[in-house]
């Protein structure tokens, strides 16, 4: 609807942009360092961030540029299927049935990521999304599992993804020995207005936009007011104002545009 009004070439604010075309921020890239330096120690790492602050979207592009000649990128997001779930999600992304009884199936992946190293020279990055619904068992599990040579090695790169509330679990006493495994610790925070300005413009622009202007400098600084430069925020309100401002057949999206696109979305 609104694309064609506008004259957009593909949507401009959605989740399924190509990772080429993201807008680069200084805390993606600050993590994108953290997460090359983890990569190369192959160790276990946490990414934390607010729901919505694209922490996912940041490590989904740090993986795509990974060679894949080099790395087997393996992104897990449901660990409420409990270890064997875990377990039979690890071993299909290696390329193996999983036998029938949880010994056997570390037994049969600890197999395959050496031989992956060994024989193939590859290594594994393994995404652990929505890390925050693995329990205290789970945890030590994949410590465990991923640990070689006396615990002086990992087996892999392991990259746990999730809120706050991970990290403050991790503190926790009952999880010390994975809290020490840790090499990488991040933090994604919510966009400075400077980068929510670029990021809405960056955005309008790829997705094919030919004017000059679409969103006032007022219009965005409500958004950055009301999303607080939460991604997914932004997406939503620039969304609901394009629509609102095709509705009232308006060509530049101003201040009252998201004022009556913030309304619609139930905010005062």
């Amino acid at each position: 609807m609104f694309q064609e009004y506008y004259g957009f070439t593909s949507l401009p604010f959605t989740k399924t942009i190509p990772t080429k075309d993201l807008f680069p921020t200084a805390g993606q890239k600050e993590l994108a360092a953290r997460l090359t330096y983890l990569v190369r120690e192959r160790g276990f790492g946490l990414v934390t961030g607010e729901i919505g602050s694209g922490k996912s979207t940041a490590v989904r592009t740090f993986t795509a540029g990974l060679d894949p000649n080099r790395y087997l990128v393996i992104y897990l997001s449901n660990p409420t299927t409990g270890m064997t779930g875990l377990y039979r999600d690890l071993l299909s992304s290696l390329g193996h049935e999983p036998p029938y009884t949880a010994s056997r199936m570390v037994a049969r992946i600890r197999s395959a990521l050496t031989d992956l190293q060994l024989a193939k020279r590859r290594l594994a990055v393994v995404i652990l999304d929505e890390a925050h619904l693995l329990t205290q068992p789970m945890l030590e599990q994949l410590r465990l599992l991923f640990s070689d040579k006396m615990d002086s090695e990992s087996l892999a790169t392991l990259v746990l993804v999730g809120p706050p509330t991970l990290r403050q679990a991790l503190h926790l006493t009952v999880n010390e020995a994975f809290q020490q495994r840790l090499a990488v610790r991040a933090h994604l925070g919510p966009l400075d207005l400077a980068e929510t300005i670029g990021y809405v413009r960056h955005h309008v622009k790829i997705a094919g936009y030919s004017g000059s202007t679409l969103f006032t400098d007022d219009a965005i600084q409500r958004i950055f007011e009301y999303t607080k430069g939460v991604p997914r925020r932004i997406n939503q309100l620039c969304n609901t104002a394009l629509m609102a401002g095709m509705l009232d057949q308006k060509q530049i999206l101003d201040e009252s545009t998201l004022r009556k696109a913030i309304a619609e979305m139930g905010a005062d």
